[in-house]
């Protein structure tokens, strides 16, 4: 169908992975439109897309409503969003849209993505909240902890002895209310995520 309107010239359908990333990183691409439900096209693979070629506009075709899904697709770089109900004529604004740099998504799937920014904020804050307890010692040594540092490591760097230590450890998950370092370490990321 879209053969038929006037200025868009469809180079390929229907084709492997493989395929579609060497077009697009010879430049013969300027929009690419995927088709996500059933198609095993992962977000990993639609990074690569735009790796391959950053002025890519990417489009998917989705009936998928899962806020983390729908995040991890817009973070590698998808600006339209149509669903497989939509008229040919919304398809083609959708196309033409994504190419200009617009962006272009369904009120449910803006809506899914605005929760999902709204409750990693919420997130974000109360860990910054819990992690403004500790004092400069006690942030050091857990971003150690983060880093994946062993306890005689983070000894050694800070000329600590083993029992100072255990002892910023504990003062740290006190405070964080926690009961494991890596409970400790996964606010630290909360703090530091986006979506």
């Amino acid at each position: 169908m879209l053969r038929s309107w006037p200025g868009i010239e469809v180079v390929m359908t229907h084709t492997t992975y493989e395929w579609t990333r060497g077009a697009v990183a010879r430049g013969d691409v300027d929009v690419a439109l995927v088709g996500l439900d059933g198609s095993g096209v992962l977000p990993q693979q639609l990074v690569a897309l735009r790796e391959a070629w950053p002025a890519l506009a990417l489009v998917v075709i989705s009936d998928a409503t899962d806020a983390g899904l729908i995040a991890a697709i817009i973070r590698a770089g998808v600006r339209g969003w149509v669903r497989p109900s939509a008229s040919i004529g919304h398809l083609v604004q959708t196309l033409r849209g994504a190419r200009n740099g617009e962006t272009w998504l369904p009120p449910d799937v803006t809506t899914a993505l605005l929760e999902r920014l709204l409750d990693a904020e919420k997130t974000r804050v109360a860990s910054r909240r819990a992690i403004s307890k500790l004092s400069e010692r006690e942030i050091e040594i857990l971003d150690c902890l983060a880093r994946g540092m062993t306890r005689e490591e983070i000894g050694r760097q800070y000329r600590l002895s083993p029992h100072t230590v255990r002892t910023h450890i504990n003062h740290v998950l006190r405070k964080l209310e926690v009961h494991s370092t890596l409970a400790a370490v996964s606010l630290a990321n909360k703090s530091r995520a986006s979506l």
